[in-house]
């Protein structure tokens, strides 16, 4: 198996719904070792100007928050200021979660593919 460097840093955050008007309360976070890719782009549309972004993550599979959760981590939000950005502009929210195992030789997790769409920031956390 190859051993993978995991250059950047992100924070999952683990929400649970706080029953007023959609708000969302962080019920437990951690840092975890990832690569990290993003593809931010700037839009016009209907009289209005918008910054959309979709990014991949690629977390460490031997965290012990990752693990914790049993791998689903779809709803999650994820905080990734990359290249020293404003924590306001580094959201993202966890759309799919692909689990890939060598199903064949060891069974064992080899990595895990995340997709993700930009967000706001989450209330309360600063």
């Amino acid at each position: 198996m190859i051993d993978i460097n995991y250059y950047d840093t992100v924070t999952l955050y683990k929400v649970t719904t706080g029953g007023y008007g959609g708000t969302k309360i962080v019920s437990s976070s951690d840092d975890v070792a990832c690569l990290f890719l993003q593809n931010t782009g700037f839009n016009h549309s209907t009289n209005q100007d918008f910054i959309n972004s979709d990014a991949i993550c690629y977390p460490d599979p031997e965290n012990s928050f990752l693990i914790d959760n049993h791998y689903r981590l779809e709803g999650m939000y994820i905080l990734a200021p990359m290249f020293d950005a404003d924590d306001d502009d580094g959201w993202y929210k966890i759309t799919a979660v692909t689990v890939n195992k060598n199903i064949l030789l060891e069974n064992k997790v080899g990595n895990i593919e995340l997709a993700l769409k930009k967000t706001a920031k989450l209330n309360l956390v600063s």
